[in-house]
């Protein structure tokens, strides 16, 4: 909310002066009147950085100052004909709150400075104001209502403040137009692994003015597929994707969840207790969370002949009851640490029969008081995170080979690698013919192939490697290297002594 405008020029004698200001008082003192105010800060101790030298004039000034902020844009238009000292300094400026984000009136002061710019240049409309006789200013006995500066400043802070804009005349061909566009936090950051769902009918709202990347990625988006999954289903690059996404949750149309997973586990916050006292969220998730039919019904759905007398779908107008306050509140309470979700509808199996589970997880994370405990890989010990370690040990491995194969070579000695080979063959001479052959193609590799391969086998795991440090959870990992979570699961046992904690 704007709580004082007023304009101020540098004055040829008297220096940084104080022209107009509304309301009466807000900026310098007044004479005793029914409307005038207490000054909201002392105008004296930051004229020189509202009129500042020319040098510092055309650009956007904030100032701090007694738990206010002043925003003002001064500018200085220069005539060697028209002005004393051939300068004219002047400044509209507005007082906010010190804590108030201000970006959406910066653009107000930027324009109003633009265009009085314009005005005096064209006519002289700030300048002859002066010239006027019996104008009183700011300060004076008799200040307000006369001049058209004034009623401008008047009419610019009650619309902004109303209405957040306002379209004022000014004269036969100059009219002002001004806009207060709402602020948003910025969204939070998108990842491969979040589950957008949208909050708004989004195929309602589409046009095709709308960006390509939207429009392909609008039909995947149903609180199911991950960013990656939308990704792949629309074919578009990943980064646009996500950039897309960012977009509508800038602007509310969906928020982010994580992967539902019956293997996942969930547990109540600290909020959970707001849900139970709140009888409209309670009757919200009642009739959002009912289905006629799940796997855990006592009863299969009536079903309606298809074509050739074979069950089609749901019989129309099927009923059925809500589930009770008292069985909501009690599985919502029964979800807990170390407890998977599997395992908890099993524990309830007779309590869900009419109950999508899966939105009733859904509310509850949407709704603040459900979480979900994610599962984090940590290595005991510390493992290698580039590829350059495991080259460099490849690199030194072949150096030392090629030592002492060359002067082995060239005597006509056995090699290590020949010697290993015959004493295999000589060993299994007595086997029968398909062992032999087995058993020579398991003794054919040498120590040092063997473990040559066992350092390629390790440099290709290594991007499993930078997620074993305790801050990246399984829905990352798996949405990073594109497999399941069993598959994950598996290759990151395989580095060894590696924990899995929930958090």
């Amino acid at each position: 909310m704007i709580k004082s405008i007023f304009y101020t020029r540098f004055h040829p004698e008297k220096g940084p002066t104080v022209l107009h200001q509304v309301p009466e008082g807000s900026v310098i003192p007044c004479p005793p009147s029914p409307t005038a105010q207490t000054p909201l800060f002392d105008f004296a101790s930051i004229s020189d950085y509202l009129i500042p030298r020319r040098e510092f004039c055309d650009r956007l000034v904030a100032v701090c100052v007694n738990r206010h902020r002043v925003l003002g844009y001064p500018v200085c238009i220069h005539d060697d004909t028209r002005y004393e000292r051939n300068e004219f300094i002047f400044n509209f400026s507005i007082v906010l709150e010190e804590d108030v984000e201000y970006s959406a009136y910066a653009s107000v002061v930027r324009k109003l400075a633009r265009l009085f710019r314009n005005l005096e240049e064209q006519g002289g409309f700030l300048s002859k104001e002066e010239g006027m006789e019996g104008l009183v200013i700011a300060g004076m006995e008799g200040y307000g209502g006369r001049a058209k500066v004034y009623a401008l400043c008047e009419m610019i802070q009650q619309d902004l403040n109303n209405y957040c804009e306002c379209m004022i005349p000014i004269d036969e061909s100059n009219t002002l137009n001004l806009k207060l566009f709402p602020t948003r936090p910025p969204p939070a950051p998108v990842h491969g692994w979040h589950v957008p769902l949208s909050t708004v009918r989004l195929s309602s709202l589409q046009t095709s003015a709308w960006d390509l990347t939207l429009q392909k990625i609008i039909p995947h988006i149903n609180g199911v597929n991950t960013v990656v999954r939308i990704a792949m289903l629309a074919d578009t690059d990943f980064a646009l994707t996500r950039k897309a996404v960012s977009h509508l949750l800038y602007y509310g149309c969906m928020i982010l969840l994580d992967v539902f997973q019956f293997g996942a586990i969930y547990a109540p916050t600290a909020d959970i207790g707001a849900f139970f006292a709140d009888d409209k969220m309670q009757e919200e998730c009642r009739r959002y969370i009912a289905v006629p039919y799940t796997p855990f019904s006592e009863q299969p759905p009536p079903l309606t002949a298809g074509f050739g007398g074979e069950p089609s779908t749901l019989a129309p107008h099927v009923t059925f009851a809500l589930p009770a306050r008292s069985t909501l509140l009690h599985l919502y309470s029964t979800l807990r640490q170390g407890l998977t979700l599997k395992n908890w509808c099993m524990e309830h199996s007779a309590d869900l029969g009419n109950i999508d589970v899966r939105r009733l997880i859904t509310f509850g994370v949407i709704k603040g008081f459900l979480y979900r405990v994610h599962r984090y890989a940590i290595a005991a010990k510390p493992y290698p995170q580039d590829a350059s370690t495991v080259e460099e040990e490849l690199r030194v491995m072949k150096q030392r080979e090629k030592l002492w194969r060359a002067p082995a070579m060239s005597s006509g000695w056995m090699t290590p690698t020949e010697a290993e080979e015959r004493a295999v063959a000589a060993r299994d001479a007595a086997l029968p013919g398909q062992d032999k052959r087995h058993a020579s193609d398991r003794g054919s590799k040498s120590k040092t192939d063997a473990k040559q391969e066992g350092m390629e086998t390790k440099g290709a795991d290594l991007p499993l490697a930078r997620f074993l440090d305790g801050t990246h959870c399984l829905d990352e990992i798996c949405a990073e290297l594109r497999l399941s979570e069993k598959e994950v699961t598996g290759k990151l046992t395989g580095f060894g002594d590696v924990l899995f904690v929930h958090r």
